[in-house]
């Protein structure tokens, strides 16, 4: 049996590791914010379009990016050693507490840069002119009126980083080494190697109960930020080049940073893909791939698993945003306002433990539940957003021509949500598809994904095809996520 000392210390890494990756990734997208919100440069809306890829790249393709360049056997380290004449690898930061916060945190930092580039782009200039006025400088209008103003944008994006870094599941068993194991990881490595169902289960409650309350922390800071602390928001503002030295350098800094620990693992996934043991730039990865057993099946498994959780969420975020709209327009119930919350309390590996032990034998019906459990409030806040849009007049006068609650429903409620909700089907599309957790917890016979053959060929060393497969995962991932923002951009102009 576990002791209470071990669950206190693996806890207390859990946390360590998730706040040292969100405070990675509150510099870098706080600089980055900057850049992009204020500054005009060659590159700025490349630099924002990186927002989706946290949201549509599955966190196993980035740990074979980081793999690609900065593993023993990765590109800088053959760099190094044909440059220096060095037998061994010089660079092995990648396999240890550094490496994990490193990959974390540029992984997850276009978070904080789209949403801090947002709201500082709108910022109203009103009080930092009249402090200006009154002599002070700009390094004191930042720290106490600007930063003051984007506060709730950045508390609430730290937050949600780090609640994706304390679930972190892929880049720790990849990168961890002894001393470096989570909660997640233990609570697999209890439940799958040790079969010791009683210390999963200890570690399962522990870390579900302090997620539930960082989730409880997570709603409490985004009402705070719904309400803007007062702050009137304005048009954009026209943003300026950068010329002189003292921004040049710290600019120079950053794309520095964001190419080395983020462009460059998501180069090195496409490198290796079209390159072999014998040759660079070579298609013959990807056609050893296409005669592997069971590469196909696993394609049409991801698409028909994906494009049905996709399809649940869809449907029941949206029943849940009218519900909320009808009942509860006002945001007083507090329940009715917690349930979205609830399953992001609930890991992967904490949801597949539980149904591991419900159901004797699983089959890919009880994945897609599984997965649709998951994400469904991932759906429900996108539509939820384009609902609450609605004006009221309309839904008024709907309901004077018509007292059917179903004329309500169809010919205004699924219309006006219908962008919405096919951006939420895509979204959550590319969540399901990228997913390796679940399909590798609940071990489900005779049953493969394209996350999970990636995940298998990289784990047998066949590296050139394990990018390959990761390729072409993350390009059909991208293209629904792409095509899902798309349709919701279009129906934002189109208001």
């Amino acid at each position: 049996m576990i002791s209470l000392v071990h669950i206190a210390r693996i806890s207390s890494f859990t946390i360590f590791q998730a706040v040292c990756s969100t405070a990675i990734a509150l510099v870098i997208g706080l600089t980055a914010g900057f850049w992009t919100a204020r500054r005009q440069f060659i590159g700025r809306r490349f630099l924002l379009s990186l927002s989706s890829v946290p949201m549509c790249i599955p966190p196993l393709l980035i740990a074979l990016g980081f793999i690609s360049v900065w593993g023993r056997a990765g590109v800088l380290n053959k760099f190094f050693q044909y440059c220096f004449g060095l037998q061994e690898a010089s660079s092995v930061f990648l396999y240890s507490i550094g490496g994990i916060v490193i990959a974390q945190g540029f992984y997850n930092f276009p978070i904080v840069m789209a949403t801090v580039c947002d709201t500082w782009a709108k910022l109203p200039d009103d009080e930092a002119n009249a402090a200006r006025l009154l002599g002070a400088s700009e390094k004191r209008i930042f720290h106490t009126i600007t930063l003051y103003q984007l506060l709730p944008a950045i508390v609430s994006s730290a937050m949600l980083v780090f609640l994706y870094c304390f679930f972190s599941f892929m880049i720790i068993l990849l990168f961890g080494t002894i001393g470096t194991t989570t909660l997640e990881t233990e609570i697999y490595q209890s439940a799958r190697s040790l079969i010791d169902f009683k210390r999963a289960g200890l570690l399962a409650i522990t870390e579900t109960t302090l997620a539930a309350l960082f989730v409880a922390l997570y709603s409490s800071l985004e009402q705070k930020s719904s309400r803007t602390r007062g702050v009137s928001f304005s048009a954009e503002h026209k943003r300026k080049h950068i010329r002189s030295m003292k921004e040049r350098f710290p600019f120079a800094v950053t794309l520095i940073l964001i190419a080395l620990f983020f462009l460059a693992p998501l180069a090195g996934i496409v490198g290796n893909a079209f390159s072999s043991a014998r040759e660079s730039l070579t298609f013959a990865t990807f056609l050893r791939m296409l005669h592997l057993p069971g590469f196909f099946n696993a394609l049409g498994t991801t698409l028909w698993t994906a494009t049905v959780t996709g399809f649940l969420c869809m449907t029941i975020g949206f029943f849940y945003a009218v519900l909320l709209r009808t009942i509860d327009p006002l945001g007083k119930n507090i329940f009715l306002r917690v349930i979205p919350m609830l399953p992001m309390a609930i890991s992967s590996v904490v949801m597949g433990f539980v149904l591991t032990l419900l159901v004797k034998r699983g089959n890919a019906l009880l994945l897609i539940i599984a997965q649709t459990a998951l994400a469904w409030p991932l759906a429900f806040r996108q539509i939820y957003a384009s609902l609450s849009k609605l004006p009221q007049e309309t839904e008024d006068a709907a309901r004077m021509l018509s007292t059917k609650k179903r004329h309500l429903l169809f010919r205004i409620y699924l219309p006006y949500s219908l962008r919405g909700m096919l951006s939420a089907a895509g979204f959550c599309f590319a969540v399901s598809a990228g997913d390796t957790t679940l399909p590798l917890v609940l071990a489900l016979p005779r049953f493969n994904t394209l996350a999970l053959l990636t995940y298998r060929l990289a784990s047998s060393y066949r590296f050139n095809e394990a990018c390959a497969t990761g390729l072409i995962l993350g390009a059909l991932c991208a293209g629904v996520f792409g095509i899902a923002n798309a349709l919701k951009n279009g129906r934002n102009r189109q208001r």
